[in-house]
C-alpha cells in the first residue's frame, strides 16, 4: 500500500509538470504567431474595395525589442495583391513617427514570396506611434494607410511641438535654410526652397540621389491626420506648369533641380490649418541626413471674394466652390448609403480648375466658369474618395462612413 501511494505521488507530479510545460509551450507559440493588429481604412477604387492589415510579431509590441511588421493587402475578392509599382526605387515606403512627432523613421518593407510586405523594427520607447504605409498597386492610384501602434515599456517625456522661429538648422555639419515662397496658410500652393551650405558657408553642390531623387519630404500635421510625401522639383518647372495641362504627381516627381545646384525645392499645399512637422531627407557621401522643421499654418479663406448670391445650387446638393485657391470645402464627411449629389461651382478662369477628376470612379467632368455642375456619387461603400483638378494640383477628399 505504501509503495502504491509513492507511485501515485510520482505520477501526479509528472502530470502536473507536463501540463505546465504544455501550457507554457502553447503560450510561446501564440506569442510568436502574428495576429492582425489593425485593419486600415477601405481603399475604394474603380475595381472595388481593397483592404490592408497590419500584423506584428510578437503581438504585444515592446520598447527596445525587435518587432516584425507585416502588411497584407487584399483585393475586392479577398485575394492577396501581388503586383505593385516601384516608386522611388521601392514598392513600399513606411514612415513611423511618435505621437508627439519628436521621432521619425523612414523604412522600406520588402515584398516576400507570399506577396506580403515585411520589415523589422525596434521601437525605442513606450507609448503610441503612428505608422504610414505608402504604396501603389499596379494600374491604381497611390494609397497611404496609417495605423496606431501601442508600444509597452518605459515612455520618454513628451516634447511640445513648437513652430520654429527661424527656418535654418545645422545637421551633421551642414547648414540648411528653408524659404517658403508664399504665406503659410491652408490651401495656398507654394514652394519650400532649401539651400545647403557647408561649415565654410560655401554652397554644397554634391548632394547625391537618395532613392532616385535629390530629396524626400514628409509632412505630418500635429493631430497625425494629414500626411504628405513630396519629392523635389525646380521653381522654373512650377511656373511653367501653372498655365499648362497634364501636370500631375508623377510628372512633378521627374522635375528635379540641376545636379550641380545647392538648391532643392518641394511644391506643397497644406490641406488645413495646423502645426506641421516637415522632415526633409538628403544624402551626401552615402549618408542620409534628416532635417526637421516645424511650421504653423494658419487657416486660409478659400471662398473669399466669391459672390454666391445669384448662384442656384440644386436642392439637396452639397456645394463645392472651385477657384484658383482650390476646393472649398476641401474635405467632406458623408453617411454611407445616403444619396449624395455634389454641386461644383467654378468661380474663376484659372486653367488648373477646368475639370474635376475622381480617378478611382473613372469620372472626369468639365467645369465651365460660373456654372454649376452636379455629379452623383455612390455611397454604398465606406472609405475615402479622393478628387482633384485636372492638373492634380488642387485636391479634395470625400469620407464615407
Amino acid at each position: 500500500m505504501k509503495k502504491f501511494k509513492i507511485i501515485a505521488l510520482v505520477i501526479s507530479v509528472f502530470l502536473a509538470v507536463s501540463c505546465k510545460t504544455e501550457v507554457k509551450t502553447n503560450q510561446n507559440t501564440a506569442a510568436e504567431k502574428p495576429e492582425v493588429l489593425k485593419t486600415g481604412k477601405p481603399i475604394v477604387t474603380e475595381n472595388g474595395v481593397y483592404s490592408i492589415d497590419l500584423k506584428t510579431n510578437p503581438t504585444e509590441v515592446k520598447a527596445g525589442e525587435d518587432t516584425v511588421l507585416t502588411f497584407e493587402i487584399k483585393s475586392p475578392k479577398g485575394e492577396i495583391v501581388t503586383n505593385f509599382e516601384i516608386v522611388h526605387e521601392k514598392p513600399m515606403h513606411l514612415l513611423i513617427v511618435s505621437s508627439d512627432l519628436e521621432e521619425f523613421y523612414h523604412l522600406h518593407p520588402e515584398i516576400q514570396p507570399d506577396s506580403l510586405f515585411k520589415t523589422n523594427f525596434k521601437f525605442p520607447n513606450g507609448g503610441n506611434y503612428q505608422v504610414y504605409a505608402d504604396f501603389t498597386m499596379t494600374s491604381l492610384p497611390q494609397a497611404v494607410q496609417d495605423f496606431t501602434v501601442k508600444v509597452s515599456g518605459k515612455e520618454r517625456a513628451k516634447v511640445e511641438l513648437k513652430p520654429d522661429q527661424k527656418f535654418e538648422k545645422t545637421v551633421d555639419g551642414l547648414r540648411f535654410v528653408m524659404k517658403p515662397s508664399g504665406e503659410l496658410i491652408s490651401g495656398n500652393e507654394l514652394m519650400l526652397d532649401y539651400e545647403v551650405f557647408d561649415e565654410a558657408n560655401k554652397p554644397v553642390t554634391d548632394l547625391e540621389n537618395y532613392l532616385g531623387a535629390k530629396a524626400h519630404f514628409v509632412i505630418i500635421s500635429q493631430d497625425l491626420k494629414e500626411f504628405v510625401h513630396a519629392h523635389p522639383m525646380s521653381v522654373d518647372n512650377v511656373k511653367s506648369e501653372e498655365h499648362s495641362h497634364g501636370g500631375g504627381h508623377e510628372n512633378h516627381e521627374k522635375m528635379a533641380n540641376p545636379a550641380n545646384s545647392n538648391k532643392v525645392s518641394a511644391h506643397v499645399a497644406f490641406p488645413k490649418a495646423s502645426i506641421y512637422k516637415i522632415w526633409a531627407q538628403f544624402q551626401r557621401g552615402g549618408k542620409v541626413i534628416t532635417v526637421p522643421f516645424t511650421v504653423d499654418v494658419k487657416a486660409g479663406s478659400k471662398e473669399k471674394g466669391v459672390d454666391m448670391s445669384n448662384v442656384k445650387i440644386p436642392e439637396g446638393a452639397m456645394k463645392i466652390v472651385v477657384s484658383k485657391d482650390g476646393f472649398a470645402p476641401q474635405e467632406i464627411t458623408y453617411k454611407k448609403g445616403q444619396p449624395l449629389k455634389l454641386a461644383f461651382y467654378r468661380a474663376d478662369d484659372d486653367t488648373c480648375t477646368e475639370e474635376v477628376v475622381f480617378k478611382s470612379l473613372n469620372i472626369k467632368q468639365k467645369l465651365p466658369v460660373n456654372e454649376v455642375v452636379t455629379i452623383d456619387i455612390s455611397t454604398e461603400k465606406s472609405g475615402e474618395l479622393n478628387f482633384a483638378c485636372g492638373m492634380n494640383m488642387h485636391k479634395g477628399k470625400l469620407i464615407i462612413e
